[in-house]
Formats: C-alpha cells, structure tokens, sequence
C-alpha cells in the first residue's frame, strides 16, 4: 500500500490523470493517522536471555575446572608420578640386592596406587588450560559477558519509538515534530536495516529495524512522504512495474493536459 498525494485533476477525474507528487508535512499526518509504536524485539531479548544464560553456565564450568578439576587432576598427577618413581627405584635395587620389610612394604603400597590409575594413567595438565578456563570462561564469558548481555537486555526494553497519529515521531525522549522532519537516509535500510531521520536543526535520530518491532512502517511512511515514487509505506521499495506505471500515468496526464490546452 502506498500513500502518495496526487493532484491535477478534480477528484472526479478518472485515477490516469492524477500525478504524484511529495505530501507536506499537514497532508502526510492527515493520511497517516494511524500511530504507530515500536518497541523491543522480543525475540531479541529472547536470544540476549539464552545467551546471558550460555555465558552463566560457561562461566560455572569454567569456575569448577579452575578450582576443582585441575587441582585434583594435579593431586592424582603428583601422587602417580611419587609412586611410579618409588616403584622404579624398588624395582632397580631388588635386581641387585634383597629389599628389606620396610622397603617391601613401600614396593607393595606404591603398586597398589599404580594399580588403581591402571583404567586411567594421569597426564600433566596442559599449560594453557588454567589460563582458558580464567580468561576466557571465568573473566570472558562471567565477569564481563553476562553483565554486559543483561545490561543489553535492559537497554533493549527501554528502547520505544513513536509516530503519532500527526506525524510526530519520538526515539527515546527525543522528539520531531512532523514539519520539523527534514529528510530520511535510507542509504542503510535495505542491507543493514537502519535509516536516519534528520531534523531541520540538524537533529538527528537512527532508527534500527533489527531491534525494534514494526519500525520498518514508521520508516516506511516517512520514506513515503518524502520519495513515494521510490518507497511504499511499509518500508519496501517501489517495484519496477509501479515505478513505471507511476510514469506512464504522470506522461498520460501531461498528453490530457496538453489535448485540453489546445481545443481551447
């Protein structure tokens, strides 16, 4: 659907002869009167908790390996080493000479722990997991990651966009009043789904489509106003088949206007 102001002709006249035209600021509120409000995504803030969430656990699991896991891996480690070294140098001496009842007693208390690592022989802990497990889990994903997603989540909800049923727009307290709206920039909209609305005293206020539900027909209806022969008033482009209808009525308008003038 398009709002465009087409004149030039009576409003008996047949559609053909009207033209197109840009809308001023009083007929663009008195078409679009229906207000609109845009406010947060939820699925936004849907994947913003799901990923507040990921980073919470990552962080948990992280805390658990720095402070658990790898010290115990490190104990179990420690501990078989001890008694693999024991074991070895029991072994070494009972080639050559009789072990005594302590060193008997060693020998077989130093077996029995290699025996119980026999399913699973510990390995060193690698140099870069203590350092992964803090920095990228504990500091990355807790510390710095779930703070900033939840303090995206609030600024996200607090994000509220207005046009009213007379052109006025408003982006988070600040407002433009319908003929104070100089242009829109649109060089963004269709790739990166953000548009500019700029002010007549050089204000200036981004509307992003990704974050906000149904900002693309605040966008849409003001694009409209200002370039209708190349923006619909939800936001889409004007196809190549309207644009050139758009033409071929505005030349059919010129020839009625023409044949007129001349059989006068």
């Amino acid at each position: 659907m398009r709002f465009v102001v087409r004149t030039g002709a009576p409003i008996s006249a047949p559609l053909e002869h009207w033209i197109p035209r840009r809308a001023t600021p009083m007929e663009f509120a008195r078409i679009q009167c229906m207000a609109v409000v845009a406010t947060a995504r939820k699925k936004r803030i849907l994947w913003l908790g799901a990923y507040a969430l990921l980073s919470s656990v990552l962080a948990v699991w992280g805390a658990y390996d720095y402070w658990v896991r790898i010290p115990n891996h490190e104990r179990q480690y420690a501990e078989f080493t001890q008694q693999k070294e024991t074991l070895d140098r029991l072994e070494a001496k009972a080639a050559t000479t009789s072990l005594s009842e302590d060193e008997k007693r060693t020998y077989s208390d130093a077996n029995g722990v290699l025996q119980s690592f026999k399913d699973s022989t510990p390995e060193p802990v690698p140099a870069y997991d203590r350092p992964l497990q803090l920095w990228v889990y504990i500091v990355g994903c807790g510390v710095l990651g779930v703070p900033w997603l939840l303090f995206g989540i609030v600024k996200l909800r607090r994000q509220r966009l207005e046009l009213d049923n007379e052109g006025n727009i408003t982006l988070n307290g600040q407002s433009l009043k319908c003929d104070q709206i100089q242009s829109i920039d649109m060089a963004r909209w269709m790739s990166k789904s953000t548009a500019t609305v700029r002010g007549t005293n050089g204000e200036s206020l981004k509307i992003d489509d990704y974050l906000l539900q149904d900002a693309h027909l605040i966008v849409g209806r003001i694009a409209n106003r200002f370039s209708p022969e190349l923006w619909n008033a939800d936001g889409t482009k004007v196809k190549a088949s309207e644009e050139a209808e758009s033409a071929s009525n505005h030349t059919a308008s010129e020839a009625s206007d023409a044949a007129a003038r001349d059989s006068h």
